[in-house]
């Protein structure tokens, strides 16, 4: 039963929109009714200790890896 974000394509509102079951009929904006929506993709946060395929640890924030750690993260 996953959380999905939306964003009208009518009349630009976001809004959140859960679903119950896979049947659901996809849902409408709350604020002009309008169907013509797009799915927000989810971000996700990565921990300090969690490896990239290169096997360096992403920090500080960064998307990328970062070849010295230590270095970028005391700045």
């Amino acid at each position: 039963m996953p959380i999905y974000r939306y964003r009208c394509r009518e009349c630009g509102r976001e809004f959140e929109h859960f679903h119950r079951r896979a049947s659901e009929p996809p849902p409408r904006c709350p604020q002009c009714d309008g169907g013509d929506l797009a799915k927000i993709p989810a971000a996700f946060a990565v921990g300090a200790s969690q490896r990239s395929e290169a096997g360096a640890t992403a920090c500080c924030g960064l998307n990328s890896p970062c070849s010295n750690p230590r270095r970028c993260c005391e700045a």
